[in-house]
């Protein structure tokens, strides 16, 4: 049976936004509670928020598949796919820095219908469903409207560029230094959700994950504000390693492009 997707985002803005206020509550004690690597890690805020938020998509949508960063997946060959990330920026969250956010996507045989992003510390929610359009609260978004590259702030995500092979490193380094001299401003800010929303709000040109490690979870909620705030959101082959998400205005995205696979 189709979901109805305008329906679903009413449900679940506020369990989202129910779970940035308990990010925000939790925030004076967060600490990491279980390393992945010697870099990354989980909070127990993050266990607590990924666990409560299952719970209550479990219970409103049953027979959908979760997915989390943190738990065990479920109901993986389910043609609705709720991937969860509770805190996206932990390293920031238990840093004491404001920039995290809980994110909650839903993908529909593969491809993101809808997302709900919530900034917690600033109380900032975005969302969208396929067809509807992208909001911050009840503002419309839409999205950058430069076309010009070297007018262009653009964020860059990195996502385990310490562990590439020889040759996707070098196509890296020479795709990092080729960004820095064709686009006015290059950011790094080492979270997927935010700069998707925020590329859909104007405050950022360009988003490219420049390694293609950046994990579903991170991104599938931000895809869909992108691309519902007018943003032309696809993955490029550059024939170096995996497929690169990069999402920018339509007038611009071709000439990102052209940059990446020369």
């Amino acid at each position: 049976m189709k979901l109805d997707l305008e329906e679903a985002v009413r449900t679940v803005r506020p369990l989202v936004e129910e779970q940035g206020e308990l990010a925000l509550a939790r925030w004076p004690s967060a600490a990491p509670a279980a390393y992945k690597d010697r870099r990354d890690f989980a909070t127990r805020v993050d266990l607590e928020i990924e666990r409560n938020l299952k719970a209550a998509l479990r219970a409103r949508f049953p027979g959908h598949g979760l997915a989390g960063e943190e738990t065990t997946d479920e109901g993986r060959e389910a043609e609705y796919q709720w991937l969860i990330d509770p805190i996206d920026g932990t390293k920031y969250y238990a840093g004491r820095s404001s920039l995290f956010a809980v994110s909650v996507g839903l993908l529909y045989r593969g491809e993101p219908v809808l997302g709900v992003v919530c900034a917690a510390a600033s109380r900032q929610c975005f969302h969208a469903v396929r067809g509807g359009g992208a909001f911050l609260g009840e503002r419309r978004l839409e999205g950058s409207s430069v076309a010009d590259l070297a007018d262009a702030i653009v964020n860059v995500d990195t996502p385990r560029s310490s562990t590439l092979s020889p040759e996707e490193r070098a196509w890296f380094e020479a795709r990092l230094v080729a960004l820095t001299r064709g686009v006015y401003r290059l950011r790094a800010l080492g979270i997927g959700s935010l700069p998707l929303c925020w590329l859909a709000s104007s405050a950022l040109d360009a988003y490219l994950d420049l390694t293609g490690h950046a994990e579903a979870q991170d991104l599938a909620a931000g895809r869909v504000i992108a691309r519902e705030a007018g943003m032309r959101v696809e993955h490029v082959d550059p024939g170096v390693g995996p497929p690169r998400l990069l999402a920018a205005p339509p007038g611009m995205w071709g000439e990102l492009r052209r940059l990446l696979v020369k």
